[in-house]
């Protein structure tokens, strides 16, 4: 229960009572060390490059107290932001900022429609810029719209991280404040919204002060241990983990930004900044790293002694790879460290870097409580082992999002447990996991993450690991792909190894080692890199989607045996946000690299001219667009030519007539590709036939087949039943035969081919077989 150490070993429940906050403060800032005269922050560069002595603790103290935002008109309520790249001066503006009122800090990269959110989500009172970026004058007129005030930042030309600040506005004091307590609002951060509008997590100097405080005391960080920050400081992960521990343990940091694995790498062996010892990152950063690292082998030269990862799960064959390039092959000690926090809580679980780490798990607690509770809205434990959902409560862990006009309801009802509930209140991280005999718990993945393949659960973590160890792989993602009959299917988007053949989809379904055939791959996208969110962390809520990759509408497996290679592989060239067009790669012709042909995308119109050999006598102009590849959105429009008046009539669809239809027309595509395969003739049908034209096209991409006059072979059925060609014949009363043509049983029939109709046409891509 909630308020107990998790682990039933003695080592690490005696190490999980260890983790405390003895450090008593008021504010955040009351944690950096006064009067020490040890280096605290360093830039990127040598000192020599810039001529900038690095920064003290001293120093830091100093410039936090005599801060001063009250001649700019700014209260202890005022939220400010900050906008500029990541260094030394975003670490301080952390320290100095939330010591006096709300820190907001901004991701540089944010469009201009996402800062005007934050601008009046937050609201924001002061937006602070770095003087000469490129993008200031666009980001001032933008606060000036929203009578946000503007201050410019710049640099000190002799400490680093030092600076001044400025502004054109004249603005009158603000009054004095009886200064910050620990209760007081130090830092707000927006969650990152993957499908919703974010939400803002508000956080105390009490929860920064102790989360602090709990990891310092988890890593055991010492004031010989030099950091080096590359994850972005307006994200907690760097403010907390990297930034504040390193602060607290009076120890120093490199105040960095990640540029890619081999200028990491190079870091790590630049003496003249200060050779690091440990780092903190997300998997994204981790992967790029060590690439670098097994690249270079043997002649990799570092210093570093322990890696820690957080914020997403850092699967074990990769910490295992880890393991081996920074310590066996150099015969060097080196532990990676997987851990679990979230902005709300930051931090929850930890493995005990100088205890057993197991590589699978992200630790017991360290510091708050974890509670494994049944899924909202029930708020009862589950059994002991059993999966449910992972509730933290503590001192680091937030009272609750701000709630905002535009939010439908309270996000807090379904973020917490009930006060009164057997556990009280905790906050529900939205991660499904268990807890194993050792009290180290077991993520399995996200809620939201998690594929419901015919209302079994599949975890995408669980696949991931073991899709890692296939031939060719190099890092991929799992997550959730729409089908008609199951519901959800199990996608894949995978990187292929750098000069290795890409993996089939074969190959990732066999590399599952005892999952159900369904529970496997059924759906491959070789992409030359995995899209991310914001905060880094894969992108696999709605990655489908993304992608714009097809739902699978097959109603039955049995009448459409599962072809995956030929069905089911895609391809998308190009790194976020940059991606070109999904590609359908098709089996006959996959060789060594993959040979691509063009995807449809929606809405997809398809036309069926019926009849137009007669022009206006006896026409059916039928045109449908689907919105959607599950083809929830259909419009059908029918024009009929009856005695020469048009008559255009809308009708309804069946969305499971439209999906099969959909599925038959892929079928009838030679070589998967944009060119139409008639049925061989059997033999004349009848006296009587149905002329037409189709046409179906995405607006870049065209197929079209033309059933001629004699040709015996009729538009399948499904097309006919699917735009309603049977339901829509007009009367019986025809105008005189035109001249050229003979009726049978009173209907016309046409004596010759028939041109073409004019409807437009998109251009034909051309398809490179390599």
């Amino acid at each position: 229960m909630p308020g107990e150490p998790l682990s039933t070993t003695d080592e690490v429940g005696a190490f999980q009572k260890s983790i405390s906050a003895p450090t008593a403060f008021a504010a955040a800032s009351d944690l950096i060390q006064p009067g020490l005269e040890r280096t605290c922050l360093y830039g990127d560069n040598p000192v020599g490059d810039t001529g900038k002595a690095p920064l003290t603790h001293a120093a830091l103290s100093k410039f936090v107290q005599d801060f001063d935002l009250r001649q700019f008109g700014i209260g202890r309520g005022d939220t400010v932001c900050t906008s500029f790249p990541n260094g030394a001066e975003a670490a301080v503006c952390f320290w100095a900022i939330s010591n006096q009122c709300v820190f907001a800090p901004l991701n540089p990269r944010l469009t201009m429609p996402e800062v005007e959110f934050e601008l009046v989500d937050l609201p924001c009172h002061t937006m602070i810029l770095m003087a000469g970026e490129a993008s200031n004058e666009s980001l001032t007129a933008r606060c000036r719209q929203h009578n946000v005030r503007v201050l410019m930042l710049t640099p000190s030309k002799t400490t680093i991280g030092l600076f001044s600040l400025a502004s054109d506005d004249a603005t009158a004091p603000a009054p004095a404040s009886a200064g910050t307590a620990a209760r007081d609002l130090a830092l707000v951060l927006h969650t990152s919204g993957t499908t919703k509008k974010p939400k803002i997590v508000p956080l105390t100097h009490h929860n920064i002060g102790h989360g602090i405080q709990f990891v310092a005391s988890t890593l055991r960080r010492t004031t010989q241990d030099v950091c080096v920050n590359v994850m972005p400081l307006f994200h907690i992960h760097g403010l907390i983990a990297n930034l504040g521990v390193s602060v607290y343990a009076q120890a120093s940091v490199v105040c960095s930004a990640f540029f890619g694995g081999a200028n990491f790498i190079e870091k790590l062996s630049n003496a003249s900044v200060a050779i690091p010892t440990w780092y903190s990152a997300v998997p994204t950063m981790h992967e790029a790293i060590l690439l670098e690292a097994e690249a270079q082998g043997t002649s990799l030269k570092h210093s570093l002694t322990l890696m820690r990862n957080c914020s997403a799960a850092l699967l074990p064959p990769v910490s295992q790879r880890f393991l081996q390039a920074f310590g066996e092959k150099l015969n060097q000690p080196f532990t990676v460290v997987p851990t679990y926090a979230m902005t709300e809580s930051f931090p929850i679980c930890s493995n005990p870097p100088h205890l057993e780490v197991k590589l699978s798990t992200v630790g017991p607690a360290m510091g708050p409580n974890i509670a494994i509770l049944k899924a909202h809205p029930e708020d009862t434990p589950v059994a002991a082992g059993e999966e449910g959902e992972v509730c933290v409560r503590g001192e680091c862990v937030t009272e609750g999002y701000l709630i905002r006009d535009h939010m439908p309801c309270d996000p807090n009802i379904e973020a917490f447990s009930l006060a009164d509930s057997p556990v009280g209140r905790m906050l529900r991280t939205g991660d499904k996991g268990y807890i194993d005999a050792d009290g180290y718990l077991q993520l399995v993945g996200r809620f939201k993450e998690i594929i419901n393949c015919g209302g079994e659960k599949i975890s995408p973590l669980e696949l991931e690991e073991q899709l890692l160890e296939v031939e060719g792989v190099e890092t991929c993602v799992c997550f959730a792909h729409p089908a008609m009959l199951l519901g959800e299917i199990v996608g894949c988007a995978v990187v292929p190894k750098a000069g290795a053949t890409p993996p089939t989809i074969e190959a990732l379904r066999e590399g599952c080692k005892g999952a159900k055939s369904q529970f496997r791959p059924s759906l491959l996208v070789l992409m030359d890199q995995i899209p991310k969110g914001p905060t880094g962390k894969p992108r696999r809520i709605g990655l489908s989607q993304y992608l714009k990759v097809p739902a699978f509408t097959t109603r039955n497996t049995t009448d459409f045996p599962m072809d995956a290679t030929a069905l089911f592989t895609y391809a998308v060239a190009g790194k976020d946000p940059d991606l070109a067009p999904l590609q359908w790669v098709t089996k006959s012709i996959f060789t060594g690299t993959p040979a691509t042909v063009p995807a449809w995308q929606f809405p997809l119109t398809i036309t069926l001219d019926v009849h137009p050999d007669l022009g206006d006598f006896y026409r059916q102009l039928h045109t449908m667009v689907i919105g959607d590849s599950l083809c929830t959105d259909v419009q059908l429009s029918v024009t009929t030519y009856s005695r020469g008046e048009p008559v255009t009539m809308e009708l309804p669809v069946n969305q499971y007539t439209a999906q099969e239809a959909l599925f038959y027309l892929k079928m009838r595509q030679v070589e998967d590709g944009m060119v139409w395969k008639a049925r061989e003739a059997t033999g004349k049908q009848s006296t009587y036939d149905y002329c037409c034209y189709l046409l179906i096209t995405d607006g870049s991409l065209t197929l079209d087949h033309q059933w001629e006059t004699g040709c015996h072979d009729p538009p399948p059925g499904c097309l006919i039943r699917l735009m309603r060609v049977d339901e829509c014949e007009p009367g019986t009363e025809y105008h005189p035969v035109p001249p050229g043509l003979s009726t049978v049983d009173g209907r016309p029939v046409p004596g010759s081919q028939f041109p073409k109709p004019a409807m437009p046409q998109a251009s034909v891509p051309t398809v490179t077989v390599a």
